[in-house]
Formats: C-alpha cells, sequence, structure tokens
C-alpha cells in the first residue's frame, strides 16, 4: 500500500504555490503501473526513494530523473512503473505558479516532464529536500526557499485570477465571461493564459473537469460513473465517454485507478 500525506502552502505563498504532497511505501516485486491521463497540474517531484520509470508514448520504461518539473497534459501520456521503496515529495503549483516564480512560458511545459535542472535552478532546492528527514522538514525547507523569492514574483494580474477560478470551479466557468472580467480582448486573454498556464482556457477548463471527475471517482468508488458525469456537467454519459477517450485514451470501465491512502 502507498500512503499519502498533504500540506497546504502557506498564505503568503498561495498566489504561486497550491501545496505539497508526498507519497511513501514499499511496493514488493514487480510494482505497480499507472496511467496518467491528461491533468491540469504543474509541479515539481523530488524522489527521495527509488526512482519512479516511465514509459513515454507506448516507449520502453526508463528511469525517471531524480528530480522532475511537469507541466499541464492535455493527453494521456506516460504510463509510471512505481516498484521498490517509494518516497516522493511533490511540490504543486497554482496554474501559474511555476510562471510567475521563473518567467517560462508554459507552452515548453505542456506535454513535458523534464529533469529539473534542464528547467531552472532548482538544486538548492532538491538537495534540501532530500536532506531533510520528514515530510514536515521537506515542507518547510520548500516554504523556505520560495518565500526568499516572493520579491522576484510579479504581481497578480487577470489571467492568474481567471485561471485560478478555472481552476477551483472545476471548469465550470463561462471562458468569454472570465475574458471580459479581465478587461482583455478574446484574442488577448487567450495568447496570455496560453502563455502563462500552458493550455488555452477552453480546454484547461475541459482538463480541469475531468481530472476532478477522476479525483471523485476515486474518492468514491461505488459512485456510478453516470451519476458522477452529471454531477460535473456532462450532459450525458456519452459526453464524458468523449473525454474520457480523447483525455484518457480508455473508456471508464478499463482506466485503472490506483489505490493510494491517505495518511496523517
Amino acid at each position: 500500500m502507498i500512503r499519502l500525506r498533504r500540506a497546504p502552502a502557506s498564505p503568503a505563498l498561495r498566489g504561486v504555490c497550491r501545496g505539497y504532497e508526498q507519497r511513501y511505501g514499499d511496493l514488493l516485486g514487480a510494482g505497480v503501473v499507472i496511467s496518467l491521463a491528461a491533468r491540469p497540474h504543474q509541479f515539481i517531484e523530488i524522489y527521495v526513494g527509488d526512482p519512479y520509470l516511465a514509459s513515454i508514448d507506448g516507449a520502453a520504461f526508463a528511469v525517471a530523473p531524480s528530480a522532475v518539473v511537469v507541466g499541464p497534459q492535455t493527453r494521456r501520456r506516460a504510463d509510471l512503473l512505481i516498484r521498490g521503496r517509494v518516497e516522493a515529495f511533490n511540490i504543486q503549483f497554482q496554474p501559474t505558479g511555476f510562471h510567475r516564480l521563473f518567467g517560462l512560458s508554459m507552452t515548453t511545459l505542456t506535454d513535458h516532464a523534464e529533469a529539473s535542472a534542464d528547467v531552472a535552478d532548482l538544486n538548492g532546492l532538491t538537495d534540501a529536500v532530500r536532506a531533510a528527514a520528514n515530510f514536515e522538514s521537506r515542507v518547510a525547507v520548500t516554504e523556505a526557499w520560495l518565500a526568499a523569492r516572493l520579491d522576484r514574483v510579479r504581481g497578480d494580474d487577470a489571467v492568474d485570477h481567471a485561471a485560478r477560478l478555472l481552476r477551483r470551479v472545476r471548469g465550470a466557468a463561462r471562458i468569454d465571461v472570465l475574458a471580459a472580467r479581465s478587461g482583455l480582448g478574446p484574442r488577448q486573454f487567450h495568447r496570455r493564459f496560453l502563455d502563462q498556464v500552458g493550455v488555452a482556457p477552453k480546454l484547461y477548463g475541459r482538463i480541469a473537469r475531468f481530472d476532478a471527475l477522476l479525483a471523485d471517482r476515486h474518492r468514491s468508488p461505488s459512485v456510478g460513473w453516470t451519476e458522477l458525469a452529471h454531477a460535473h456537467g456532462y450532459f450525458d454519459h456519452a459526453h464524458m465517454l468523449k473525454d474520457f477517450r480523447g483525455l484518457a485514451g480508455a473508456t471508464p470501465s478499463s482506466f485503472p485507478l490506483f489505490d493510494i491512502e491517505a495518511s496523517r
């Protein structure tokens, strides 16, 4: 069994960082393969235990870098093989958080997972996380590292607010309304959203809804897919099935959900 610990980012950091997760446990034998659907997350993952193995677009499994930066994913692209001593620390950013911290166009990270050293100067962070003794101390050193960079972070703008809202309401917001509220023209809003988030706003909302659907199914596996589809704003089961095929490359019955037990 793989266990999961979570902690939110401190209030001072929540403009750029959502929070932290750590998965830990032992998987003996052949391990477990996890298929990754499209998802809105952008994060840094640091492997303290055995690194994962990744298969990208059906290629052979290969050892993942010891620390990776992962951008939003618009399709099912990767399968992970997890085995041995699992201990992975995950720093989850707001939809525009990585852009605000490092000034990168997020389109360079869309549908990619890159070695952290190839993306930004994160050596001090990754070394500190690995040296920390437990989850609480890893959160503390990460918070200190991020806080030291806040004076270089640009201020919130209308796209930041729109992206966070779209993620928070699980895609249930009209893009034209968000653009109008931003004070930007539709094309300028689309262009800036794409640069700062990495995905066009309409597709980002669709992915956020699908990701929330999968999360709710994982929390409540006894709830039927049709009921979940209606709860997440799909017109009907066929509408949800279309997203499954496009975003997960599978049907609901054939897409595996790996069991991770939450722990305090």
